[in-house]
């Protein structure tokens, strides 16, 4: 098999990345004897010990850490490996005595107590909304956290209202007024998430909001409750109990804060693309109505071309039934003059019949004349005058 060689700098970055990407390591605690320790530029550095292996510590910003060569403790951190110099460091959040003092007991067992009762249960968490209007914090009133949370928000999103619930984060009646907070915003009917949150701090700092009561007052929320408190890798009853563990206030915020820009972004896009498809689509159905214009207009000319040829043989054809409707009548009308002319009493006079009148009216009785009256004799071609000799009515 063929040996790959590597720079010193290849290397290094080959082992950065495989440690980078293992989670565990992001987050975990190692116990062991202090030894080396010496603070530099404000910062800690020391190795702890065991009977077997020696690992290398830096704490940065040394001054809440309270700890001497021999000291058995526990440290809590991350891993990382340095490119340049090939040193792996473990990198302290935060240290405490070995051996899980007291405060750390009780708060193992009391989270164990109510993670058996069902209060930390995946499939209770509600979901954060995605389009809030108006967030509830419950934090202090002044302090880096409130302006954190007020920056981040403003940048994203400049019409998303914050209402904060000052309280407490820290020493005596801490816990009460943080519950206090969470019930205010579910007694509101204006609230769409609310936000719990503190900055780091040491396992005592961290106290009230590791209490049963914070833990039932999240529990009972019906609005979803969103924990951001202590730094990255710490811990709290808070964070398991909430809907949401966030690592620090600003993250916090920008979960619960819609961006409006972007959203506006997204609008201006959607319209633009919809705008598109529409001018698209009205270009096609243009050139549609064109092509069915065209068939249209082409069929038209064959029909009405078609339509004028029936419309001229329909007209010949009732030309003819006009003309021999005409002739029909014409034919019967001369029959019928025929006929009446016929019966005209001059055509009478022509078959040797006369009229016959009296003082220039016509008789039709042999009561309208008497012996020796002179009558007129209206025959075909003129007339006669005669004298009535004799009268005999027919019986």
């Amino acid at each position: 098999m063929k040996t790959l060689t590597l720079s010193i700098l290849q290397f290094n970055n080959f082992v950065k990345r495989i440690l980078d990407a293992e989670d565990f390591l992001s987050n975990i605690s190692v116990f062991g004897e202090v030894t080396n320790f010496k603070v530099s530029g404000g910062n800690a550095y020391f190795d702890l010990k065991d009977e077997n292996a020696m690992l290398s510590c830096v704490k940065f910003d040394a001054s809440t850490l309270n700890i001497k060569n021999g000291d058995l403790i526990t440290v809590f951190g991350k891993v990382n490996f340095y490119v340049k110099s090939g040193r792996l460091n473990f990198i302290v959040s935060r240290a405490e005595a070995y051996g899980l003092g007291a405060l750390y007991q009780n708060f193992l067992m009391l989270k164990q107590k109510l993670e058996t009762e069902g209060l930390f249960r995946e499939e209770i968490k509600k979901e954060i909304p995605k389009f809030s209007k108006r967030i509830g914090v419950v934090t202090s009133e002044t302090g880096a956290v409130i302006r954190d949370i007020i920056n981040v928000t403003r940048s994203k999103n400049p019409y998303t209202d914050i209402v904060v619930y000052p309280s407490k984060v820290q020493g005596v009646g801490a816990e009460d007024e943080l519950v206090s907070g969470i019930e205010y915003f579910n007694s509101r009917d204006d609230i769409d998430v609310i936000i719990v949150a503190r900055g780091g701090g040491s396992l005592e700092d961290l106290s009230p909001f590791n209490t049963e009561k914070i833990v039932r007052g999240i529990y009972r929320s019906n609005l979803p409750v969103i924990s951001a408190v202590g730094h990255e890798t710490d811990f709290t009853l808070c964070d398991f109990a909430a809907d949401l563990r966030v690592p620090t206030p600003s993250v916090a915020a920008e979960v619960a804060v819609f961006d409006y820009f972007e959203q506006i972004e997204n609008i201006d896009v959607t319209n633009k693309n919809i705008y598109y498809f529409i001018t698209k689509k009205l270009e096609e159905d243009k050139k549609d109505l064109l092509g069915l214009e065209s068939f249209i207009s082409s069929n038209l000319k064959v029909k009405i071309v078609k339509a004028k040829t029936d419309i001229a043989l329909k007209i010949k054809d009732i030309e003819k039934i006009v003309e021999n409707k005409v002739l029909n009548s014409k034919n019967r009308l001369e029959n019928m003059i025929s006929m009446v002319s016929k019966l005209s009493p001059l055509e009478v006079l022509k078959r040797g019949f006369a009229v016959v009148e009296k003082s220039q009216k016509r008789v039709t009785s042999v009561k309208e004349v008497a012996v020796g009256d002179d009558v007129v004799l209206r025959l075909d071609d003129g007339k006669a005058v005669a004298e009535i000799k004799n009268i005999s009515e027919d019986k």
